[in-house]
């Protein structure tokens, strides 16, 4: 995870891509939260992240969200696909679906420890979100679940040793 390390185009409103990076999937007016803190109070502390409105970018490396409205401490956030971990869907009753999870920080990202991620999707797009997310991560070979096709392998049974009197007449020991 880093934080504010997205180059961004010369008009500052999408990023520069990485070497045979593909988006996905965009959505604008997206709320992100990422807490880092150990304590578990969420405040204005090192380690505590908002913004209020911003757009979600998922490709086949990264997550990144760019505030709207980027402040000194924040403008940006970039998470790898594969350093966002035990993320989840949630449908509240009332209120925005929204994806929350833990990210992984990368060496000379900018945070020292993992944090919350909280991505609230308040026009829509959640489902697609995690939709693409969980067949890319399938794709790739780690994912939260065994894929729906897939079964489990039968159990072994493994049979009784024959001592080499049982041998059949075409072998001997």
């Amino acid at each position: 995870m880093s934080l504010n390390w997205v180059m961004l185009t010369q008009d500052g409103t999408a990023p520069v891509p990485l070497p045979q990076e593909k988006i996905f999937f965009t959505q604008s007016h997206v709320k992100m939260v990422l807490d880092c803190n150990e304590t578990g109070y969420p405040g204005n502390s090192e380690g505590y992240y908002e913004s209020d409105k911003g757009t979600v970018i998922l490709s086949n490396q990264r997550i990144i969200y760019l505030a709207q409205n980027p402040t000194p401490e924040f403008k940006n956030l970039n998470v790898p696909v594969l350093n966002f971990k035990n993320w989840k869907l949630e449908q509240p009753w009332f209120g925005a679906n929204f994806v929350a999870g833990v990210v992984i920080p990368v060496h000379g990202g900018g945070l020292t420890k993992a944090g919350n991620l909280k991505i609230t999707f308040s026009e829509g797009g959640a489902i697609e979100f995690t939709n693409i997310l969980r067949n890319l991560l399938e794709r790739i070979g780690e994912s939260n679940e065994v894929p729906r096709e897939y079964e489990p392998l039968p159990a072994y049974q493994g049979g009784s040793s024959q001592p080499a009197d049982d041998l059949p007449p075409q072998y001997s020991a």
